[in-house]
């Protein structure tokens, strides 16, 4: 999904890079992400805890008030709006513009399900037919193209399901959609039918992802990939009325939304800022309503210097990572990668950039408590040994070798300690920045030499590892590193299929270690907890809430001022 980049906004919380409703939020996004209901199961709840004063909400005695602009910021590049491959800052605008079948968490079961285009839907006992119920009322909102204001059907589920399956397109889903789907239908207008080629523990969850599942119109989806990228037209709570790389979006309420008298806000707006200390600058300035400190030191320093100022602080599935690629030298050699892997000193890269806060992870994230390797397993799989790297390179006749990073965030201050690290194992590690569009484009494209990756977050174990899957994070090899194995493959496979929880878990630790003897060319850094800081006339605001259903709430946001 890869926030690879954009993917990034998929946890329920902001990632780095933006902040608003999870942002802001991901999305890949997210790219950004996941959900689970009657067919899924749980791997425990990742609750919000916020270590500052509890934050004002719309009590009883507070009345919504209509209009007010909630401002907002984020870094890096907007990449546009295609609603099925767009990159993590996109998924704002597309998240709500568009509707889903609904939302759903793996991280919020409480939750439930907050259906949107659907009313209700069910799973026969065998987990493999699944068949949804629409609403009749979601029109499409005003446009300039030419695109009827009707209400959405389920037609347009089919034509939406069509496009992500072709691999052609490029699309985020198309990973499970090929391996896992295998046919739909319209039965008529307010029905939609899936049938999976097997059950698939994370069916809703993919449903359910902002930057994979997007109901779009038939007749937009016929104008184009072009036409789809550059503008949104859909039944969703807003309308795209700014988009301008590296300066805003803006969103305003679509007039045919279904769910009347909401939104509440006049506008969400996100800023675009070139790093994050010109982002806090204009946050302290007042230019913007919410900020992500780097750190918990620097969001309790801002809390300290603002009266009233609200903080959250929630474990995350955030974390940056180190991407070879396997289609160039000296990266198709399985000593080269490990012998980056173990000049990792993971601890560092914690008590630098997270200030001591941080966990440090494999493939799956330490978030996800069941699927998670235990610690010592972990420390033996990944261990950090410089003189052992330090041989590897020697042997593999390694002395010195580039990677690209994208200028944006604080990916610098990975690059300073990854570059140290290197050193100490022998080897030059030469850092080629590149402005996050460019830097994003060739990531995409897979034609990178190496990077170090901006912040990923996938809202099911099984997003996490699609990583070491044949194809790539999306199937299609779009980020692919072009790692490829038949048995990691299998016991993906294996893993998804497995319903029962407590066997799935297991089933996802057997694939950590299998990757782990493969020499992966994708490894992680640590895990951070997600810091956020927000001013109390945001009333409303969906704290603790996985991304996806951030921005599905987002339509009850006011502001009190």
């Amino acid at each position: 999904m890869h926030d690879n980049y954009w993917l990034r906004r998929a946890n329920g919380r902001v990632s780095r890079r933006g902040f608003m409703g999870g942002v802001l939020a991901a999305g890949a996004g997210a790219a950004g992400l996941g959900v689970v209901g009657c067919g899924g199961g749980s791997s425990g709840k990742i609750a919000a805890d916020a270590t500052s004063t509890p934050r004002p909400t719309a009590v009883a005695t507070l009345t919504p008030k209509k209009g007010g602009i909630w401002n907002s910021g984020a870094t890096g590049t907007i990449a546009g709006v295609a609603p099925f491959s767009s990159n993590y800052n996109g998924v704002f605008p597309i998240a709500l513009a568009y509707n889903y079948l609904f939302v759903n968490s793996l991280l919020n079961p409480e939750t439930g399900y907050l259906y949107d285009l659907a009313t209700k839907h069910q799973a026969q006992v065998d987990q493999v037919t699944w068949t949804f119920n629409l609403r009749a009322d979601a029109k499409i909102a005003p446009n300039k193209y030419g695109i009827p204001e009707r209400p959405l059907d389920a037609d347009d589920v089919k034509a939406s399901f069509d496009y992500i399956a072709t691999k052609a397109n490029g699309t985020n889903a198309y990973a499970p959609f090929s391996q896992y789907f295998d046919k739909w239908d319209a039965p008529d207008k307010q029905t939609f039918r899936l049938v999976t080629k097997k059950p698939y523990a994370f069916t809703e969850n993919v449903i359910s992802h902002n930057l994979y599942c997007p109901i779009v119109p038939r007749e937009w989806i016929a104008k184009g990939a072009d036409m789809m990228k550059a503008d949104a037209v859909g039944g969703g709570a807003y309308v795209i009325k700014e988009l301008t790389e590296g300066q805003i979006e803006r969103m305003e309420p679509n007039p045919n939304y279904w769910d009347t008298g909401k939104p509440y806000l006049g506008a969400m707006v996100v800023k675009q800022f070139s790093d994050l200390v010109t982002w806090r600058s204009a946050f302290q300035a007042g230019q913007t309503d919410s900020y992500a400190p780097q750190n918990a030191d620097e969001a309790a320093q801002l809390v300290s210097a603002e009266k009233g100022l609200i903080r959250y602080s929630d474990p995350g599935l955030s974390y940056n990572s180190f991407w070879m690629n396997m289609k160039q030298k000296p990266w198709d050699d399985g000593r080269v990668r490990r012998a980056v892997n173990m000049a990792t000193n993971r601890q560092e890269y914690i008590d630098i950039i997270g200030h001591g806060v941080g966990e440090p992870i494999g493939p799956i994230t330490y978030a996800f408590k069941s699927e998670a390797l235990p610690k010592d397993e972990l420390a033996k799989l990944q261990p950090f040994d410089v003189a052992g790297a330090k041989a590897l390179f020697q042997q593999a006749g390694v002395t010195e070798f580039k990677f690209q990073h994208p200028t944006s965030s604080n990916v610098a201050d990975y690059v300073t300690i990854f570059v140290r690290q290197m050193q100490a194992a022998g080897v030059t590690a030469k850092a080629e920045p590149l402005d996050a569009g460019t830097w994003y484009g060739q990531y995409l494209g897979s034609t990178l030499t190496a990077s170090l990756s901006l912040n990923q977050q996938y809202v099911t174990p099984d997003l996490a590892v699609t990583w070491y899957r044949t194809g790539g994070i999306t199937g299609n090899n779009r980020f692919d590193t072009g790692f490829s194995d038949r048995e990691v493959d299998a016991a993906l496979d294996k893993a998804a299929a497995t319903i029962d929880a407590k066997a799935r878990a297991m089933a996802y630790q057997d694939v950590q270690r299998l990757v782990y003897k493969k020499d992966p060319a994708f490894f992680n850094f640590f895990g951070i907890r997600n810091e956020y800081v927000i001013r109390p006339h945001i009333m409303n605001y969906p704290a603790g809430q996985a991304t996806n259903i951030q921005y599905a709430m987002n339509k009850n946001v006011w502001i009190n001022k």
